[in-house]
């Protein structure tokens, strides 16, 4: 009787397993790439304000400063483009720009803590700064702390209440907390805003994937494809020309 016993309750484990894999979502790789930068996509970027003096004090060597720091992060010379902006720094301590441009060259470094830290100098300086808002979040994206990264999008959106890509950026970050019923909502912003932006239908696809709406998802990602996102395809093909859903 005991040895049925154990039989029966490893029979269960079993069962009970294969009900959890089998229920599990998961999406293709392919699918996950393109979040924060999809480089088949148009992406957020600072505006020319961004990389020129803060302060009406300054004068036209600190434009050029500027200019030059520009030209090198365009090129990818990215420490001789520190250089200038640690000279700016020390000459212009009170400047948010100069921290906001700084912590930009760590980012593109992938040096996401050191973008952090000149990035909360800029917003100390500036409380405004909506660019300093918008590229903390993506570090902190990308460091996945996503909490940290949902508080500085929404800063944004509280000062720029029409930045689709801050709607955009705060659905990928509540995507990854597990709030998919609030992440299509800011999806559903971002493409009221621009309704041709693929990654947002792709995300927005996702999130309704994982929240069980296959039909819904499917539909997302047929017209992220039509649109030219092939970050849609593996999902699409996968989930729903298998399940005959188009």
């Amino acid at each position: 009787m005991k040895h049925f016993l154990s039989i029966f309750l490893i029979a269960l484990v079993v069962i009970s397993a294969c009900k959890s894999n089998s229920s599990k979502k998961e999406l293709p790789k392919e699918n996950l790439t393109a979040t924060i930068h999809d480089t088949t996509q148009k992406s957020y970027q600072p505006g020319q304000d961004a990389f020129k003096p803060g302060t009406s004090d300054t004068d036209e060597n600190s434009q050029w400063t500027f200019t030059k720091a520009a030209t090198l992060i365009g090129l990818g010379n990215y420490d001789e483009a520190l250089n200038y902006m640690n000279q700016y720094i020390e000459k212009n301590p009170e400047d948010g720009n100069g921290f906001f441009v700084r912590g930009f060259i760590y980012e593109q470094k992938k040096e996401y803590e050191k973008a952090i830290e000149e990035f909360d100098e800029a917003l100390r300086l500036n409380a405004a700064h909506t660019y300093a808002y918008m590229y903390k979040g993506e570090a902190h994206i990308y460091l996945k702390q996503f909490k940290e990264a949902y508080v500085c999008f929404t800063k944004v959106i509280q000062i720029e209440p029409k930045n689709m890509y801050a709607y955009y950026n705060r659905g990928i970050a509540l995507s990854n907390m597990n709030k998919y019923k609030e992440a299509i909502a800011d999806f559903d912003v971002a493409l009221h805003i621009d309704s041709t932006y693929s990654p947002a239908l792709n995300n927005r696809g996702n999130a309704k994937f994982m929240s069980g709406d296959l039909d819904g998802a499917c539909k997302d990602w047929k017209k992220s494809i039509r649109l030219g996102n092939i970050a849609s395809e593996k999902a699409y093909n996968h989930y729903c020309l298998k399940n005959k859903i188009r």
